[in-house]
């Protein structure tokens, strides 16, 4: 979803409402006397023990499974509260696999594919000790619900769930989930068939946590979970830790390495990256400062420092309901005019051209060769951007730029404006305030008519991309279809494509939609954001390194060297 640039990336609002390793590790039995539910897994390589201390910029906007809608927020609660589908802890495409979380096997989904039927692991504990049950999983998404949580609209699709928020009781029952605690036994129907649903699955807002955890807001004390690690010491807006637990043992889900990780809250991103550089802080999580990148780069690369492309699109939304950019000539002159080798820079880098919509590490993705505005690396071309300008009769157009007031986005913005003008049209830039920016250009009354956007996944399917322009997707208030793209098309596409659940059967589908909407000029992607890993020199760089494609680093994998 779109995130502001706060210190790093963090999700920010509300989504619409369309929205193999090695080792065993674990006994036949756990050590709270429970039935193993199968052996907890471990990578081959690195040590086991002992505690780091890491920084963020910000603390996450909830440490509450139900309502934490930010990348630090996801990051942490991955290893604390495991859904009943989730991925593997790999990197690239392997990493964004569904797999059996706390059900013991991927759902069984009926013909018309509207229920799913999964049955929850046998033996199950919480890290207090409490056993799970069937029925938890109700009441995890009753809490979403109950709390208008910014996830409750993937949930929506649910049978029963408008009546459960309209009729405001938290106690009642959601028609669209049956459980059977006996059985472990939990059915889930749907409205409608939804192909992305196994992928609503695995979010946090769906990890399981116990029936009687309140209807509020727990981050000052964050209910148990099942996961590799718990929460401890929490001290809100300045840190917390991760304490490892011993006793979690599912089959196939990674345990924990480090028996403890303590979370710093640091504002200063330059204190951070002298802090890491003198080893005073084991890993921070936003990159370096821009000041320093250049030498950190330089120093660090492949011994403490790394660089990983995210499943993310930047992109110039261009809004064809509003002039110039109804005619196909004016959005086409943006794509020819647009520099991605600049922008790139105005990234310091961390910015992979490219020019397609949807990102490489996503299902579908066909790289677009050769792109039809020019190579992605290239210089543009200025020229036929002017001419289509002049042949398009707009020259002079007063156009105005919307970008947010936040450092990484504001230059964009500014960018496109300076971009605008020396193709022919008149345009300034409109920076608004960024926790407002999304909502206002995502009223049809702004009438927005250019500007700054980006999307972050929310999970690994493309649907979840291509939502962002689809006809069907657009709305008068919170669009997220900021250029109101309405292909007939590639509307057709998807609508197919978006019901399947088999996401091979359909990745060939989204790849001509993805290509429809770069010919089409259907806004203007330019690239995808990278973000980076840097440890300080006690950490196991080369063995304990994974980049998670959904969470980033994969925090139990992280490890001390020898």
């Amino acid at each position: 979803m779109p995130r502001s640039l706060r210190g790093m990336i963090c999700l920010s609002f509300a989504c619409a409402a369309t929205f193999g390793l090695a080792a065993c590790g674990g006994d036949d039995k756990k050590g709270d006397g429970a039935p193993s539910s199968g052996g907890g897994t471990s990578s081959s390589t690195g040590s086991t023990g002992g505690t780091i201390t890491t920084a963020y910029t910000s603390f996450p906007d909830f440490l509450d499974p139900a309502l934490s809608y930010t990348q630090e927020g996801w990051q942490t609660l991955w290893t604390v509260y495991t859904p009943l589908l989730t991925y593997k802890h790999a990197e690239g495409a392997e990493g964004a696999t569904v797999v059996p979380g706390l059900a013991e096997a991927m759902p069984d989904i009926s013909a018309d594919g509207k229920t799913y039927k999964l049955k929850l692991r046998s033996g199950l504990k919480y890290s207090d000790g409490k056993a799970v049950k069937a029925s938890d999983f109700e009441h995890t998404i009753k809490r979403v619900l109950n709390l208008e949580s910014g996830g409750s609209s993937f949930y929506m699709g649910i049978v029963g769930t408008e009546k459960y928020v309209k009729d405001g009781k938290a106690s009642a029952d959601i028609s669209g989930i049956v459980t059977d605690d006996k059985t472990g036994d939990i059915t889930i129907t749907l409205e409608k068939p939804d192909g992305r649903f196994p992928y609503i699955l695995t979010m946090d807002f769906a990890g399981l946590v116990p029936g009687d955890t309140p209807f509020e807001n727990q981050t000052k004390n964050p209910p148990p979970g099942v996961g590799p690690y718990k929460f401890d010491n929490v001290r809100v807006n300045r840190g917390y830790d991760l304490v490892k637990v011993p006793t979690f043992d599912v089959a196939d889900q990674q345990v924990a390495k480090l028996d403890k990780i303590e979370v710093q809250v640091i504002k200063n991103r330059r204190r951070q990256t002298q802090d890491v550089t003198q080893n005073k802080i084991d890993y921070m999580n936003d990159p370096p400062a821009p000041d320093q990148l250049r030498d950190i780069r330089a120093q660090y690369t492949d011994k403490r420092y790394r660089e990983f492309v995210t499943n993310s699109t930047y992109y110039f939304f261009l809004n064809e309901r509003v002039a110039p950019f109804n005619k196909p000539e004016v959005r086409q002159a943006v794509n020819y005019a647009i520099d991605k080798r600049s922008l790139a820079r105005l990234f310091g880098g961390l910015l992979e051209p490219g020019c397609n919509f949807l990102p490489p590490g996503m299902k579908g993705y066909q790289k677009i060769d050769p792109c039809p505005w020019g190579d992605p690396t290239a210089a543009p071309n200025v020229a036929k951007a002017k001419e289509l300008i002049k042949q398009a009769g707009v020259a002079g157009q007063s156009v105005t730029v919307f970008g947010n007031d936040e450092p990484e986005a504001k230059p964009l913005a500014e960018y496109l404006s300076d971009v605008l003008n020396e193709i022919g049209l008149k345009a300034k830039p409109r920076i608004v305030e960024a926790s407002v920016y999304f909502t206002t250009i995502g009223s049809q009354k702004t009438k927005a008519q250019a500007g700054f956007a980006n999307w972050f996944q929310d999970f690994p399917h493309p649907g979840n991309f291509m939502f962002l322009v689809d006809g069907k997707s657009i709305q008068s208030t919170n669009n997220q279809n900021f250029g109101n793209v309405d292909d007939p098309k590639i509307n057709a596409i998807l609508t197919k494509a978006d019901q399947n659940a088999d996401i091979d059967a359909v990745a060939g589908d989204y790849a001509a939609a993805d290509k429809l909407i770069v010919t089409g000029a259907h806004g203007a992607p330019y690239g995808h954001r990278k973000l980076t890993v840097f440890y300080s020199e006690r950490m196991d760089f080369d063995n304990c390194t994974v980049f998670h494609p959904v969470y980033n680093l994969d925090f139990t994998n992280l490890c001390l060297k020898k």
